[in-house]
């Protein structure tokens, strides 16, 4: 591996002032960062993983009304959790932060530890959560390196290609430089906040505004104006697939089904069936009249899923035959005004909210 630093730090003494500076005028206040103490500051480092941070402002003010100390949390149910986290995506973190919420409270009385050893320890909390935990709940020197903080080092360096060695050497270049105070401008938690909206709000990976940036007299990539082709765009493979939603109707009741395992696990779906297979099913269930709903797309990390739901108003089948046409995960039948109380991802919940009045 080429050497990350071939000479210098990562940023100058000034750039860093400039930066901080730049934050104090410009930084967006999230709600997170109005008390960022350890909860708040895990649930919400944890939400804006793989998430738009637009879409986790409101769910963050909800869930802190809804569970407003860990233990609270630690006492819910898994529906509850997944219900909360419904639309956010990847339902396996919120399982994990219910799994943490346990742990924290039966090994800590609920609280979080302040140490790099025994956060990472807690399930759920990896290395970049545990370091944000420290730096901004704590005001330890420890850097967070997310996708925003790896771009601007990339444009800095004039790096297109970036391999998981350079992590490692970008930490300690942030170590090197990140603020060993904890009081005024210069403290661990603004610096890591900086960086991540500078990110997010100026060298953004399209169109990057180089022109309010307070680090761009040392960006190799606009001495070079590279901006644009740096990072290297990732190459993504999208599988596709039409999946029948089959939404049975019996005097105002659905049909649900609970995933057991894998992507979903624990939610609550509308039973479906590849588009061969459905006009076997109409002959099977004998519905008095099918309603085609409006179609749908689900969009995983590696496929995208066209979705076409039908309503079918029939006479409840006898369950032996439910589980022969679609598979042995829990069926239920749910009445409408029920239907909210049931975690479903987001692309489902639009469909049963399109159920006809």
């Amino acid at each position: 591996m080429a050497e990350l630093l071939p000479s210098g730090d990562l940023i100058t003494e000034k750039e860093l002032q400039d930066l901080l500076l730049w934050f104090r005028k410009n930084g967006i206040a999230y709600p997170w960062e109005d008390n960022p103490t350890p909860y708040r500051v895990w649930i919400s480092e944890i939400m804006l993983q793989q998430t738009v941070v637009s879409a986790a402002v409101g769910h963050f003010t909800r869930w802190m009304e809804q569970f407003s100390h860990i233990g609270a949390l630690a006492e819910a149910s898994e529906q509850q959790v997944l219900k909360a986290w419904e639309g956010l995506g990847y339902y396996s973190r919120a399982r994990n932060i219910l799994k943490g919420a346990v742990y924290l409270t039966e090994e800590y009385g609920g609280r979080l530890p302040d140490t790099y050893g025994e956060l990472i320890r807690v399930p759920g909390i990896g290395d970049y959560t545990a370091r944000a935990v420290l730096s901004l709940a704590f005001g330890k020197p420890y850097p967070v390196l997310d996708a925003n903080v790896r771009r601007i080092a990339q444009r800095l360096y004039g790096r297109r290609e970036w391999g998981s060695g350079e992590d490692r050497a970008l930490l300690d270049a942030l170590d090197r430089v990140i603020p060993r105070e904890n009081g005024g401008l210069r403290s661990p938690g603004l610096f890591n906040c900086a960086l991540m909206q500078l990110g997010q709000l100026v060298c953004r990976i399209k169109s990057p505004d180089c022109g309010r940036c307070p680090l761009a007299s040392g960006c190799r990539a606009k001495k070079t104006g590279r901006q644009a082709e740096i990072p290297a765009p990732k190459k993504r493979t999208v599988k596709e697939k039409r999946s029948v939603l089959i939404l049975l109707c019996n005097e105002k009741r659905y049909l649900l089904q609970q995933r057991r395992k894998g992507i979903g696990k624990g939610l609550w779906f509308i039973p479906s069936c590849p588009p061969e297979k459905e006009k076997d099913i109409q002959n099977r269930l004998a519905p008095s009249e099918v309603l085609p709903l409006e179609k749908r797309v689900h969009l995983y990390t590696t496929w995208r899923e066209t979705l076409e739901p039908r309503l079918y108003i029939a006479d409840p089948p006898e369950d032996a035959v439910l589980c022969e046409l679609f598979g042995d995960d829990p069926l239920c039948w749910v009445a409408e005004d029920e239907l909210e109380t049931h975690p479903s991802p987001s692309v489902y919940r639009r469909i049963l909210d399109d159920i006809p009045g």
